[in-house]
């Protein structure tokens, strides 16, 4: 039987219990605006389930009642990617377990609510490093960095988001759940299935957990800050650079004067 709206909000609301909803306007404020304050959110209920059965439940109800669903990881994005027109939001922040660390085959399994921070300090404990590091790793999760195939600072040793992935669980549309949470390097085993989600900012399903590669920790880091007359010298520097170094070069960025300027206007102590 098809539900109707209604009904299959009543319905998600039972299946989760009291803790794992809420119509509260006070609550849903944050939810409801972007990271720069541009956007606004409508949303017929947020839900926080603390299991991937429960996600499962959540999208097999709103699945057969039509309705539509928006999965928001920690909000961080600067262009409106996680705004909802009148669908569920649908946060992980209480699936936000990590779950295990093997320093022997070198990862880290996590549920997709952990923030980046927690993962990455989560790693040198175990002396060892999760790579991806960007500006939001405080707040952000794991879930939406892979969701958008995060890149970060580090991109140019490590890769992007998708390259540190080996295993990933995923709750589908219709609330079927895809176990892919394999650790296995030397993996040729058909389709790398998990690749598909990384990227799909929740269009293919929503990913509830993941097997992350980890690196040995660095016994050192250098960093360098040279003024470049131009972008054309600041490209020679960097080939340079790459060309003495090679793999070991980890990170470049640029920062242009007008950048600077802005920043030390509108921002105090710079």
């Amino acid at each position: 039987m098809t539900l109707d709206h209604a009904h299959a909000i009543e319905a998600i609301k039972q299946a989760l219990g009291p803790k794992g909803w809420s119509g509260d306007a006070d609550v849903l404020a944050p939810y409801l605006v972007d990271e720069r304050g541009r956007y606004q959110s409508t949303t017929a209920l947020l839900v926080k389930p603390a299991s991937t059965e429960e996600v499962s439940q959540v999208l097999k109800i709103a699945t057969a009642a039509g309705l539509g669903v928006v999965p928001m990881g920690g909000n961080t994005g600067l262009v409106g990617g996680a705004v909802a027109a009148g669908e569920i939001i649908v946060s992980l922040e209480r699936m936000n377990k990590i779950e295990a660390v093997d320093k022997t085959n070198l990862t880290i399994n996590v549920q997709a609510g952990a923030i980046l921070a927690d993962v990455q300090n989560a790693a040198a404990d175990g002396g060892t490093c999760f790579p991806l590091s960007l500006g939001a790793e405080g707040s952000c999760q794991i879930g939406g960095n892979l969701s958008t195939n995060a890149g970060g600072v580090h991109v140019l040793r490590y890769g992007n988001a998708r390259n540190l992935v080996l295993g990933l669980e995923v709750v589908l549309a219709d609330g079927r759940i895809w176990d892919g949470m394999r650790a296995l390097r030397k993996d040729n085993t058909g389709y790398d299935l998990k690749q598909l989600f990384i990227g799909a900012e929740g269009t293919l399903g929503i990913i509830t957990g993941a097997v992350l590669r980890l690196f040995p920790e660095p016994k050192s880091i250098s960093t360098a800050l040279v003024g470049c007359e131009s972008y054309d010298a600041a490209l020679e520097l960097f080939q340079s650079v790459r060309e003495r170094i090679g793999e070991r070069l980890s990170a470049a960025e640029v920062m242009g004067r007008f950048a600077l300027e802005i920043t030390c206007r509108h921002i105090d102590g710079c």
